[in-house]
């Protein structure tokens, strides 16, 4: 269960549950970081892609996969989300291994890739709000050493595209097109809004006389 925060920035409304079904700790941070309660619940597993089937397809037919697996009781609001790095429209998952992380990064140098994040929430009612967000990057144009240097750390192991923005691959990326928070894995601004205007989560003002 994600903790809530002693001055939190919003609160669920009376009644409201949240649910992640992922397992990823930038999302549960993300939702950490807003101070709102929520049950961690992954999901195992997700479709394979179908022949020529574009990057943002893809991704969003996983979030709706894992929201479709997703465990759940009534009255939960269940939120599942995918991301996929795109080169061309080539999906470029997790490397195999540090020989495959080198040759992923040296095909984003110097070019413009998406990273694509599919966000499937459903609420109490059984309704469903569905965004694929697309997110622009441009990374710099690094030679091999550095690019071997960056592959020793160790962090780009485990990333789709070979990389973390929010980790030390941050020195990797000249500029970005679109929502940061895509690129880490969860558009947060879409998100937040669906939330508050389905009345699942409320701003959590101070009451009158409490100290900031």
């Amino acid at each position: 269960m994600g903790e809530g925060l002693e001055k939190p920035l919003f609160r669920p409304a009376p009644g409201m549950r949240l649910v992640l079904a992922s397992g990823s700790p930038r999302r549960r941070q993300f939702l950490a970081e807003w101070g709102v309660p929520f049950a961690v619940r992954p999901v195992a597993g997700e479709p394979d892609p179908k022949a020529d089937e574009p990057a943002a397809d893809f991704v969003a037919r996983c979030a709706a996969y894992k929201l479709d697996h997703a465990e759940r009781a009534e009255g939960e609001t269940v939120i599942a989300a995918d991301t996929v790095v795109a080169l061309d429209d080539r999906i470029m998952g997790k490397p195999d291994g540090e020989a495959g992380a080198l040759a992923m990064l040296q095909a984003l140098a110097g070019r413009d890739h998406q990273v694509i994040t599919a966000v499937a929430v459903e609420f109490p009612d059984g309704s469903r709000a569905c965004t694929a967000d697309v997110c622009h990057v441009h990374m710099q144009a690094w030679g091999t050493e550095a690019l071997q240097a960056y592959v020793g750390t160790g962090e780009c192991l485990d990333k789709a595209g070979a990389y973390a923005i929010q980790g030390i691959g941050a020195f990797l990326v000249d500029r970005i097109d679109g929502s940061w928070s895509t690129v880490v894995g969860l558009p947060v601004s879409w998100l937040a809004r669906q939330l508050a205007d389905r009345g699942v989560i409320v701003p959590a003002l101070r009451k009158a006389g409490e100290q900031a």
